[in-house]
C-alpha cells in the first residue's frame, strides 16, 4: 500500500484544515468594519497556516521518503532516488 493510500484520510484533512483558515483570512480581507482588529487576526491566521502547510509537507514527505526509499533500496534505483528526492527538494528553496 502506498503512503498516499495509507496517510489519504490524514492527508486530506490537512488540507481541509488549510481550506478552512485560508477562507478564514480571505473572510476577514473581505469583511468592512474596524481594520485594525482584523489586522491582528489575519496575522495570526496566515502564522497558523504556514505551521499547518509546514505540518502537511512534513507528513507527506515523511510517507514519501520512506515508501519509495524503502522500494528504489528493494529494486536497485536508490541513486536514481535520491537524484529525484534531491531536485524536488532544492524547488522549496526558492
Amino acid at each position: 500500500m502506498s503512503h498516499i493510500q495509507r496517510d489519504r484520510r490524514k492527508l486530506v484533512a490537512r488540507i481541509n484544515r488549510l481550506i478552512g483558515q485560508m477562507d478564514a483570512v480571505k473572510g476577514l480581507i473581505e469583511e468592512e468594519g474596524v481594520e485594525e482588529e482584523r489586522c491582528y487576526e489575519v496575522m495570526r491566521q496566515l502564522a497558523s497556516i504556514r505551521g499547518a502547510h509546514r505540518g502537511l509537507m512534513n507528513a507527506y514527505f515523511t510517507g514519501f521518503i520512506q515508501d519509495h526509499m524503502k522500494n528504489a533500496s528493494e529494486n536497485g534505483t536508490i541513486d536514481e532516488f535520491a537524484d529525484e528526492l534531491l531536485e524536488v527538494m532544492r524547488s522549496f528553496q526558492h
